[in-house]
């Protein structure tokens, strides 16, 4: 099964796809621990009231709704992609210099991931979306505890 077009496919159908890669039999365990925690929380980033107005709209379209849960979504996924697409599931001694960067990359942005969400004062990632999103100062969606459980568990 290959990847959506991003012109015509829409952000649900983008979530869906990589939520529906299996874990290969022979990946390692620190490539599968990876992907086990960073699914769950793309997934209910994914399906937050906060990006409803987002889902249906192709990919590549601008989103209608910048808020940091739309923020975290796009981070995660593209985490997700990045873990998917340039790093080998088994992990091999001898992989390449790129590999080894991008697995770096992954380890790093899942536990970034973590800290964005749940740093809420004054708020990295507030500030972010606010400097990149001026129209979205003062206006951060709760993430719920869902949410927050599952960031915990990305940076201990």
């Amino acid at each position: 099964m290959g990847y959506p077009d991003p012109y015509t496919n829409t952000r649900e159908e983008f979530t869906r796809r990589f939520l529906s890669i299996p874990i290969p039999d022979f990946a390692h365990e620190e490539w599968a621990d990876e992907v086990t925690k960073i699914k769950p929380l793309f997934e209910k980033l994914a399906f937050h009231e906060a990006m409803q107005p987002n889902l249906q709209q192709t990919y590549m379209t601008p989103a209608a709704s910048k808020n940091r849960v739309y923020f975290m979504w796009d981070f995660v996924g593209r985490t997700l992609g990045l873990l998917y697409n340039k790093v080998h599931p088994g992990l091999p001694k001898d992989m390449s210099k790129q590999e080894a960067e991008a697995w770096e990359d992954v380890v790093g942005r899942t536990f970034f991931s973590g800290k964005l969400i749940l740093d809420d004062k004054p708020g990295l990632l507030n500030e972010m979306v606010e400097m990149a999103y001026p129209d979205q100062n003062g206006k951060h969606p709760e993430f719920g505890e869902e949410v927050l459980a599952l960031a915990r568990a990305l940076s201990p």
